[in-house]
């Protein structure tokens, strides 16, 4: 081991959840070093596996494959020195702000750990509020007794899971400032971070380097240097630049201009312009068939950049991803570079009357792997009707790194909308949807 050794590294990881022939492979064949005064942003869509891989790199989770070393050395167990923030703060209800954080420092004598916490107390701005329990703190001053616990062990690298996504957007932006000011500090001790987010403009604040992840597995896509001096100005003419490339580099990684040519076992193969097949894991996106052909709406007569999509409908990045990849699968929307453009297709879907949209959507959403999952399981069963736990639990095998109680509301959604299915939620059951014959009015005559 060297003195320029990284803190932490890894070195070929892949890591897949579940087992047997249901595994689904969410890191494939990662390699990254952390070093010292390195601020680290994780950044990509849901599911590229951003968490999976910083709770690697912590020691948190072992990978199925590859190596990782702290300061050079085989990891075993967790990363000494390597504090976590956690989305959902994570606190002890029954303890008070000073309980929480003192948590983290047990195994020190009074006096040291009195200091401790006195002084990160005071570095988040939370000496008032010491006796305070956390029903009492709003989520920002929750979130900052998760940081003020993480700081309180002096680690030597702070690594942060989506910190600020729980929070309100002025709240978000206070606290982001504040640790923006905290690495802008030359006094500060703590200089090495990893943070994962989605938001570009988050990354471009806070990182020295930023990791494009792309999704289906997740992998680099590209790691991006930040060379822009603390404290970073978002309204200047670089951060602006930095914003807008990160923009084109994220969209390539997530939404690749490449055609679909074929389904196999349930996966999309996609052909990329080298001609390299990649294989992408075939699920139904968490949105409604409301919001996809309101997307379509969107698109009538012109075509959008993502990010405006973004800026237009209040949201995130990465729920906009999931709503135009919903709109590709069923051939309503193509993105060709960074813009969403409207198919042949859905021009004649959003032309159409409201039993034709629902006849031609019909024929799409049958054509999903999910959904042919979904019928098998209801024909299956002795009395054609599927209990709801059963779908759950070949849902949960079949993805288990996705959660089921959310694919279950979108396929119910979906199929309850394309007259597939019918779903009673007294009983708790499924079954297929039966049209109904049209009446014949009696004759003059008839008996």
């Amino acid at each position: 081991m060297t003195a320029s050794a990284p803190i932490l590294s890894l070195r070929h990881v892949s890591h897949e959840y579940g087992s047997g022939a249901q595994r689904d492979l969410v890191l494939s064949d990662v390699s990254l070093d952390v070093s010292a005064n390195d601020v680290v942003a994780l950044l990509g869509p849901s599911g590229c596996g951003k968490s999976t891989l910083m709770r690697t790199l912590a020691g948190l989770i072992t990978p199925t494959r590859g190596e990782v070393f702290h300061h050079g050395k085989p990891l075993a167990g967790i990363a000494s020195r390597v504090s976590m923030v956690f989305q959902n703060f994570a606190l002890f209800p029954w303890l008070t702000v000073r309980g929480n954080v003192l948590l983290a420092v047990e195994h020190l004598s009074e006096v040291e750990r009195e200091a401790k916490v006195d002084r990160v107390l005071g570095v988040v701005g939370l000496n008032a509020y010491e006796n305070a329990y956390p029903r009492e703190l709003s989520g920002g001053m929750k979130q900052r007794v998760g940081i003020a616990r993480a700081l309180v062990a002096d680690p030597e690298v702070l690594c942060m899971d989506e910190p600020f996504s729980a929070l309100d957007v002025l709240t978000a932006e206070t606290l982001r400032n504040e640790l923006a000011r905290l690495l802008a500090d030359p006094a500060n001790p703590l200089r090495t971070m990893i943070l994962v987010t989605h938001n570009i403009e988050e990354a471009v604040e806070l990182a020295t380097r930023i990791v494009v992840l792309a999704a289906g597995p997740g992998r680099i896509d590209q790691i991006v240097a930040n060379p822009l001096p603390y404290p970073r100005d978002p309204k200047s003419a670089a951060f602006s630049s930095a914003v807008e490339n990160l923009h084109h580099i994220l969209t390539h990684a997530t939404l690749p201009d490449a055609p679909v040519t074929a389904v196999e076992s349930g996966k999309m193969v996609l052909k990329t312009d080298e001609g390299r097949r990649r294989i992408v894991p075939f699920s139904i996106p968490a949105v409604t068939p409301g919001e996809v052909l309101g997307l379509v709406t969107m698109l009538s007569g012109q075509a959008l950049d993502i990010f405006e999509i973004a800026e237009r409908l209040g949201r995130d990045f990465g729920s906009v991803v999931n709503l135009v990849k919903a709109g590709e699968l069923l051939g309503l929307v193509l993105t060709p570079g960074q813009e969403v453009v409207i198919t042949d297709f859905g021009s004649q879907v959003l032309a159409a009357s409201t039993l034709d949209q629902k006849r031609l959507l019909r024929e799409k959403i049958l054509g999903l792997k999910i959904f042919d999952l979904l019928i098998r399981l209801i024909n299956v069963q002795d009395s054609k009707v599927l209990n709801d736990d059963v779908l759950l639990a070949e849902l949960a095998a079949l993805l288990p790194h996705e959660k089921p109680k959310v694919i279950f509301r979108t396929l119910v959604g979906w199929g309850r909308y394309a007259e597939i299915i019918l779903h009673d939620q007294r009983k708790h059951q499924i079954r297929l949807y039966e049209r109904k014959r049209p009446r014949l009015l009696a004759g003059p005559g008839a008996a």
